[in-house]
């Protein structure tokens, strides 16, 4: 799982010494209580996040202060993993991802959650850098703006042959990126801003330059999100109150 984290410059070895480099830092943040416990979170000034559920089930994942909006309609499938359906101005569905979602912890017990504004990031795991559409088609055959999400069939198909998970594999078109560096340990990782299915942020290890404006990156991350401005949270966010941090800064 430590993959992911590289992505966002926490180039830990195990989850757990970057949760111990976090909490370390004395700047958590109490996100929102739930069952006797609370949702943690330490943001990073680089925009990395870790999130830490302490309380059963009990989890730690990556998480990211995207640049970049959309809306969807949220489905929380478990504590963390969230079945988002994309949506375009007019409401029609562009597609359908499962991402570890930062409030997910305090949406579990709620239903839909719907018209949401959401920001999404790609935390490349294995991806490569083409400079520009018509290189990727040719390399790949495949057309430029896909993006698989595994864990979203599996949800939508009602099956429990599988669990779906919040890996997807996708290709999108460069609009902006930079370089930032992770505050907590000094590590570099570059971020970008995209568009392909929709718009969404992607971040991807240090390399020895940043993708190019118009470029394409594909390949396969892990799809974090947070809920920007809750609409209808109702009492999902425990007893944290008016100022509960539910859209994750």
């Amino acid at each position: 799982m430590s993959t992911d984290l590289k992505s966002i410059g926490l180039g830990f070895d195990r989850w757990q010494d970057a949760v111990e480099a976090a909490i370390a830092t004395n700047e958590l943040v109490v996100a929102g209580e739930i069952r006797g416990g609370q949702l943690i979170q330490f943001a990073d000034a680089s925009g990395a996040q870790i999130n830490i559920l302490a309380v059963e089930p009990y989890a730690a994942f990556a998480g990211f202060e995207s640049v970049t909006q959309t809306f969807a309609h949220v489905s929380m499938v478990n504590d963390v993993l969230a079945f988002l359906e994309i949506l375009d101005s007019f409401g029609t569905v562009l597609t359908s991802v499962t991402v570890n979602l930062s409030q997910g912890p305090l949406l579990v017990d709620q239903p839909t959650q719907e018209w949401q504004q959401v920001g999404v990031t790609a935390l490349g795991i294995d991806t490569t850098v083409y400079p520009d559409a018509e290189s990727y088609e040719a390399a790949t055959g495949e057309v430029l703006g896909l993006l698989v999400s595994e864990g979203a069939q599996v949800v939508a198909a009602g099956s429990g042959a599988a669990a779906p998970d919040a890996s997807a594999s996708f290709s999108a078109r460069v609009l902006d990126a930079e370089y930032r560096h992770n505050q907590l340990t000094g590590q570099r990782f570059i971020h970008a801003t995209v568009d392909g299915a929709f718009p969404f942020d992607v971040c991807l290890p240090d390399g020895a330059e940043v993708p190019a404006k118009d470029s394409v990156i594909a390949g396969t991350a892990m799809l974090t999100a947070a809920v920007l401005s809750p609409l209808s949270t109702g009492g999902g966010c425990g007893g944290c109150g008016g100022s509960c941090g539910c859209g994750g800064h």
